[in-house]
């Protein structure tokens, strides 16, 4: 496909477009769309309303989001996992007095953009059972 340059396009295009395809669809710069996403991705930033500060549709600047996102991934190396043991205990010792019930406990465990939540009574059983999960799909 043709690209039409600013020197070829009759108006001015707008800033970070480096040209315009024959069907209409700009090219952006690296660069811009870079910058645009580092901007995205401030806490409480609003992507429709940075999009339209800059004149760039959400779901395109959602797309260049989703592409960055991916390449920093890959660029940078997964961290480990925390090495965590279980120990059981031996028959001859006595077990723990089980603890009174209270308030419905949450535990709640983050890694790699995956959230998972333990409700209720959480015992070592429990946790072991999703840490070994989330150890399996890493």
């Amino acid at each position: 496909m043709d690209i039409l340059t600013e020197r070829e396009h009759p108006r001015q295009l707008p800033r970070g477009v480096l040209g315009v395809r024959s069907n209409g669809k700009r090219v952006y710069a690296d660069e811009f769309k870079a910058e645009l996403v580092r901007q995205c991705q401030v806490p409480g930033t609003s992507v429709a309303a940075t999009g339209m500060m800059h004149g760039v549709n959400a779901n395109l600047l959602r797309r260049w989001i989703v592409l960055h996102g991916a390449s920093d991934r890959a660029a940078e190396q997964a961290p480990a996992l925390l090495p965590v043991t279980l120990q059981a205990s031996s028959p001859a010792s006595t077990p723990a007095p089980p603890c009174a019930p209270s308030e419905p406990s949450i535990i709640e465990i983050e890694i790699y953009g995956a959230r998972v939540r333990l409700h209720g009574q959480v015992d070592a059983q429990r946790l072991g059972i999703a840490l070994d999960a989330l150890a399996q799909r890493v």
